[in-house]
């Protein structure tokens, strides 16, 4: 990461005003707020243009400061920050305090940064795969700007275009009150622990459902997948994508799982504008974790080790303990990777 600031001469500003007065935030969820615009905010402009917005899914707080670091230092004009409701037990990071840490962060860099060139730079902050209503309420109270909810339960289940509209409508009206913006999703994307069978996403129940919330978000299932460490395998259906952005043009489209799809689909994709956000967090963890075991000397981890809780617990416990010895070049690999991820996604690669 770059040192000086005064050689960088860019500026992150992104304080909302007003926010929504009728709704309760907790002590320090107003200020946090007032920090990120809205995803939807950072998308609608995306949409029909070759590029797409990167998603940085947080899994340690170490990784907040090279994400924003990163994003500065590019072209890109909006990111979008998020961390899963699933991740505080996995990982061990608290959504609230998580989303507090970045507002800061992103406050420190308006501060300490004198130039307005890059005044047009957004970031926004997700809850990614709300499991339960009342940790999305918690959450848009602690200050984020955007909830996604997938009613398959990280695809743990099927449901029909009729009980997705269902289940949702609660969170759609939910993410509204608070000004908030909401990401959903139709199909089943695989990946996660106790998935079911991959089901791709049906264009005509796509449809349906943004018939039904017409401010959306949607992630679709394409042939991509959670938590895949490479794009080995099956590649992206893009004819499939093309219909699902016929069947609904203007609407955000997402690719969750973006470690796992190749360069080749990404840029197919983009150039056609079928893709607006990529989501991606299981690259930039590997980085971090190869990273750290280099810098304690152990062997080259394995992409077993990578997948076991107890090998990445035990690393990011001495990254915790010391982080005066482990964490620079920790944030350094993230920072790299970030950066060419971001590169790539507007155009650059």
């Amino acid at each position: 990461m770059k040192s000086n600031d005064q050689e960088r001469g860019r500026v992150i500003l992104t304080p909302r005003t007003p926010l929504p007065e009728d709704v309760e935030f907790t002590e320090v969820g107003r200020s946090t707020r007032r920090q990120f615009t809205t995803p939807m905010e950072l998308l609608r402009p995306v949409v029909g243009m070759p590029l797409a917005l990167m998603q940085a899914n947080i899994r340690h707080r170490s990784q907040i400061v090279p994400f924003i670091e990163a994003f500065v230092d590019s072209e890109a004009t909006g990111l979008i920050l998020a961390i899963s409701e699933g991740v505080q037990w996995s990982f061990g990071v608290c959504v609230e305090d998580t989303a507090y840490f970045a507002s800061r962060i992103i406050e420190e860099q308006n501060r300490s940064r004198g130039s307005d060139r890059w005044a047009q730079k957004r970031v926004a902050f997700l809850l990614d795969h709300a499991l339960t209503y009342e940790a999305a309420e918690r959450a848009l109270q602690a200050g984020v700007s955007g909830i996604m909810y997938d009613p398959s339960m990280g695809g743990r289940r099927a449901v029909s275009i009729e009980e997705n509209i269902s289940l949702s409508k609660r969170f759609v009206e939910l993410a509204a009150r608070y000004e908030a913006s909401i990401e959903l999703e139709v199909g089943v994307i695989p990946g996660m622990e106790g998935a079911v069978e991959t089901e791709f996403t049906d264009p005509s129940a796509l449809a349906i459902l943004v018939k039904a919330f017409p401010d959306v978000a949607v992630a679709v299932s394409v042939g991509n997948e959670h938590y895949r460490l490479s794009p080995k395998g099956r590649g992206l259906q893009l004819g499939l994508f093309s219909r699902i952005r016929e069947a609904i043009p203007g609407i955000p489209l997402v690719l969750h799982g973006g470690t796992g799809v190749s360069d080749a689909d990404l840029r197919s994709a983009i150039a056609s504008c079928l893709l607006d956000k990529l989501n991606v967090g299981t690259e930039f963890m590997r980085q971090a974790l190869q990273a750290l075991a280099g810098a304690m000397e152990m062997e080259k981890t394995t992409s077993q080790q990578l997948r076991d809780p107890v090998y990445y617990r035990s690393l990011l416990f001495h990254l915790d303990a010391y982080p005066q010895k482990y964490l620079g070049v920790t944030q350094r690999a993230i920072y790299r990777a970030a950066s060419a991820k971001l590169t790539f996604l507007t155009g650059g690669l």
